[in-house]
């Protein structure tokens, strides 16, 4: 299991003598719509939307499980009224599929294949239609040739599809064997192709893991492991851009520094540090054509987010200390917004839940959110948006669109009711299609679920207000530290 996967904590912050208000929320999103049991498979007319003024914190409890259908099958959410396509099942794994993660893209650029991880970590690409809205044809992705190696098996966890050609999907390794290699995967005619060779960065033992991509393919980012430096890993931070073929950096991480991620424009990275700081420094923005590092400390002012997902020039997410939502340029990175509360009609914050997000649509005036309630919390639930897929406005109007509730049920004691069966939803860039994973209540598996919505509207008054220029010329920095250490 990843990093990722073992960094569940959440901070739990204590609710005695807090005021706590209310935004008025207005269901812009809920589909109301008709029985799509009566859809003909070929029908290309989305569910309508329904949007209202009124404000919405309702708890709505889960209504008994709607049927079940085998894969490419069809239902509408008992209480939100989504049409849901049921992605995957036993045909495909045995033991469960899923997406990989909420930062990398389900969907390719034209919504004509998917993206899904096998139980066993391998990758399964199945073949998707946007206008009838059904899967076909899946196949397995196979190993790769590696000169003096031989076959290699791919870790398609971080792939990502290519911005404009749908047919191909970014991937390494994430092992020694190759593990320093940039591929470019066909998956029409099923081969590899060498992007990048990075082998001179590092030794045999060294292996490129946790790929972010810009949004134009441009610039890339990854962390470098090592074999046998156990929990010294990453070693680097490795920022490389296609353009110009040049390493931008090559930061030592000091056993410090966790992972990185770029934005969507190139521009900024996000860097976590592993723990918190003596100095209480949590997290860090780079710009990378300077090289000016901003930390963010652990405190209300700086409010570091935590689990979210970075857009262009902007990070969203879970707000530690107002239990909502989060927003902050990366070029004032010290300036969040509350935008959004996780709270009842009453105002009463639900503080049980965890929460993963996305930002892949090209509209980023929403947030697409997927809950679940955390096992280890301690804290009484009200129910408040748990177990859901919604998206909150990052306007600061409070504005939300219900989606569907995902029938997942977390307890972290099986396979089937832990860390791959929670939701962790992906969109495609049209804002169209919402990928979601769910062990349908344990059932004894977890399957991919695809939602078909209205794209979110785009709010006028939501533009980021700095320009994002083209990372075309960024300056090399190799082998560099941080000016000034500590965030997360």
């Amino acid at each position: 299991m990843n990093s990722e996967s073992q960094l569940k904590s959440k901070t739990r912050l204590a609710l005695a003598g807090m005021s706590v208000f209310s935004l008025a929320i207005c269901i812009l999103g809920v589909n109301h719509a008709r029985d799509v049991s009566s859809l003909a498979a070929s029908d290309p007319t989305p569910l309508a939307v329904n949007e209202s003024a009124t404000p919405d914190h309702k708890v709505y409890p889960k209504p008994p499980l709607p049927r079940l259908p085998r894969a490419g099958g069809k239902f509408v959410d008992p209480t939100f009224h989504t049409e849901i396509m049921r992605a995957t099942d036993e045909r495909d794994d045995k033991g469960g599929a899923s997406t990989f993660y909420s930062r990398w893209p389900t969907f390719n650029c034209d919504n004509t294949f998917i993206l899904v991880r096998k139980s066993d970590g391998s990758a399964l690409i199945k073949r998707f239609d946007a206008k009838t809205f059904t899967v076909s044809e899946s196949f397995q992705a196979g190993p790769v040739n590696v000169p003096g190696i031989g076959n290699v098996s791919l870790n398609f966890e971080s792939a990502t599809w290519h911005p404009t050609d749908p047919n191909v999907i970014y991937c390494n390794t994430g092992y020694r064997d190759g593990g320093m290699n940039l591929y470019a995967y066909h998956v029409v005619t099923r081969r590899y192709t060498l992007v990048k060779d990075f082998t001179s960065l590092g030794g045999p033992n060294d292996y490129l893991w946790r790929m972010t991509v810009s949004d134009d393919g441009d610039v890339f980012a990854w962390n470098q492991y090592r074999i046998g430096r156990g929990d010294e890993n990453p070693i680097y931070l490795v920022v490389w851009q296609k353009s110009t073929d040049r390493v931008l950096y090559q930061m030592p991480t000091k056993g410090i520094l966790d992972k990185i991620s770029l934005d969507k424009s190139g521009r900024y990275a996000a860097i976590a540090y592993k723990t918190k700081q003596p100095d209480t420094t949590y997290t860090a923005y780079l710009t990378l054509a300077s090289g000016h590092l901003e930390n963010v400390k652990w405190n209300p002012s700086d409010s570091p987010t935590g689990h979210g997902a970075i857009g262009t020039g902007i990070f969203a997410g879970f707000d530690n200390w107002a239990c909502g939502i989060n927003v902050r340029r990366l070029s004032d990175a010290h300036a969040p917004r509350t935008v959004f509360r996780f709270a009842d009609e009453r105002g009463i914050a639900n503080w049980s839940m965890d929460m993963h997000a996305t930002l892949l649509s090209d509209n980023e005036d929403w947030l697409t959110v997927g809950t679940y309630r955390d096992p280890s919390s301690t804290l009484p639930s009200n129910g408040a948006f748990e177990g859901e897929i919604f998206q909150v406005a990052l306007d600061g109007s409070g504005r939300v669109r219900r989606i569907c509730h995902t029938r997942s049920s977390i307890d972290n004691k099986t396979d089937a009711s832990g860390y791959w069966a929670i939701p962790k939803p992906t969109i495609s860039k049209d804002g169209r299609f919402i990928a979601f994973t769910s062990n349908w209540e344990k059932s004894g598996r977890y399957d991919l679920f695809i939602a078909r919505v209205e794209p979110a509207p785009r709010l006028s008054n939501n533009r980021h207000p700095e320009s994002i220029p083209s990372p075309a010329n960024l300056r090399r920095n190799r082998r560099v530290m941080p000016r000034t250490l500590g965030a997360n």
